[in-house]
C-alpha cells in the first residue's frame, strides 16, 4: 500500500484557510518531539511514548521523500508553525490501517483539525487499498470518540487494560480505551462466522454489534 501524496490529501479532505499538510521531515524531529511533550504530557507513559524518542523516527517512520516504512507522521502547519500531527501504521499483508495518535496543540483545537483526519482515513485507506481501519481512543476525555462517531466509525468494544495511563500524579495504571473501527469494503465482502462455532457469551456479543440484516446471506458486518 503507497501513502498518499500532500496533494491527494489536500484534494481528499481540504484543511480551514490557512493550514495545510506536510510530511515530516528528518530535520523537523527534535521540533516534532518538543512539542508533543508540550501538546500532550500525558504521553511520557504508555504505547504513545514512543513518540517521544528522536530514534523511532529515524528507525521506524516514514520520513518526506521516503515511502519503505510502514509507519506514517503526518503535519498540521499554519505559515511555517507546526501546531499538530498524527500518525498511521499499515499492515500491508491484511490491508489494515492503525490509526495510532493525533495531537493538537491546544490553542488550534478550535479549527477542528482533528476531525478533518477521521475522513481523511476513510478516502486515503480506499484510495490505497486498505480494507479495514482501526483506532483507540481514550476515556479520559470524550473528543476522539465524538469525533471518531460523527465520521461514521464503530465502537466495537473496550481494551481492558492494552495500555498505560498516569491517573493521577504519580500513579500510573493500565486502563480501559474504546477500540473503533471502519470497514472500507462492501458489506457483501465480509463472511459472518457460523453461530454453531460461536460460544453463548461469543454469539450474543457479536449478534448485537453486528446484526444481521433481511438480506444479509452470508455476509456481516457494519460499515
Amino acid at each position: 500500500m503507497k501513502w498518499p501524496t500532500i496533494e491527494q490529501m489536500t484534494t481528499m479532505a481540504p484543511l480551514p484557510d490557512g493550514y495545510r499538510y506536510e510530511w515530516l521531515k528528518r530535520a523537523e524531529i527534535p521540533e516534532l518531539v518538543e512539542c508533543i511533550e508540550r501538546w500532550h504530557p500525558d504521553i511520557a507513559v504508555g504505547g504513545g511514548s514512543c513518540y517521544l524518542r528522536e530514534e523511532f523516527y529515524t528507525d521506524k517512520v516514514c520520513l518526506d521523500g521516503e515511502d519503505e516504512q510502514t509507519i506514517l507522521v503526518g503535519l498540521f502547519k499554519r505559515g511555517d508553525e507546526l501546531v499538530g500531527m498524527w500518525s498511521w501504521e499499515q499492515e500491508p499483508d491484511a490491508l489494515t490501517l492503525y490509526a495510532r495518535l493525533i495531537v493538537i496543540a491546544p490553542e488550534h483545537r478550535s479549527a477542528k483539525l482533528a476531525s478533518k483526519v477521521m475522513p481523511l482515513a476513510e478516502l486515503a485507506g480506499r484510495a490505497m487499498g486498505a480494507e479495514f481501519f482501526f483506532g483507540l481512543a481514550t476515556l479520559k476525555i470524550p473528543h476522539m470518540q465524538h469525533a471518531l462517531e460523527t465520521a461514521g466509525w464503530q465502537l466495537i468494544g473496550f481494551t481492558s487494560g492494552y495500555d498505560r495511563e498516569q491517573v493521577a500524579p504519580g500513579v500510573v495504571k493500565r486502563v480501559f480505551e474504546g477500540v473503533y473501527t471502519k470497514v472500507l469494503v462492501p458489506e457483501e465482502d465480509l463472511h459472518r462466522p457460523d453461530p454453531d462455532n460461536l460460544t453463548p457469551k461469543a454469539r450474543a456479543l457479536f449478534d448485537f454489534l453486528f446484526p444481521a440484516g433481511p438480506a444479509s446471506g452470508d455476509a456481516g458486518g457494519a460499515q
